[in-house]
């Protein structure tokens, strides 16, 4: 119970779009959600949230219908990169940055940004990033 005092990471089990929401109000999440506490909140945000994260997912189990369940076990053996603490605290700051944008036009640009820093963390070529890019579901 005490995990839903901490700063977390919510997302829903089952979706065709993944979204992984940032809570740090104590919110206790329905029994259709997941949650996530620890360590690096912001950058797993971020990295979840990314092109990269949601391409890392894509194969997690399907419904009948085509939605992903994502659930901890879909998480958890997803192959996050090592990080610097300037990596991690430029991610923070752009995560911090989309979290507080109203604006669509700056959280696109934004959210473009936190994905050319993440493929950056992957070392992935141009092409690697254009095959990524094209994805449509993603």
């Amino acid at each position: 119970m005490e995990d839903f005092s901490k700063q977390k990471i919510i997302w829903k089990r089952v979706g065709s779009i993944l979204r992984f929401c940032f809570d740090s109000f104590s919110c206790i999440s329905l029994d259709s959600t997941c949650i996530a506490t620890g360590k690096h909140m912001k950058f797993l945000l971020g990295f979840l949230n990314s092109k990269m994260g949601n391409y890392l997912l894509q194969n997690s189990p399907k419904t009948g219908t085509g939605d992903l369940l994502v659930s901890v076990q879909a998480i958890e053996p997803l192959k996050v990169p090592s990080i610097t603490k300037d990596d991690e605290a430029m991610i923070n700051i752009i995560v911090n940055d989309i979290l507080d944008k109203k604006d669509d036009n700056d959280r696109l640009r934004l959210e473009r940004q936190l994905n050319y820093k993440i493929y950056k963390l992957f070392k992935l070529n141009d092409e690697e990033i254009d095959f990524i890019e094209s994805q449509k579901n993603l």
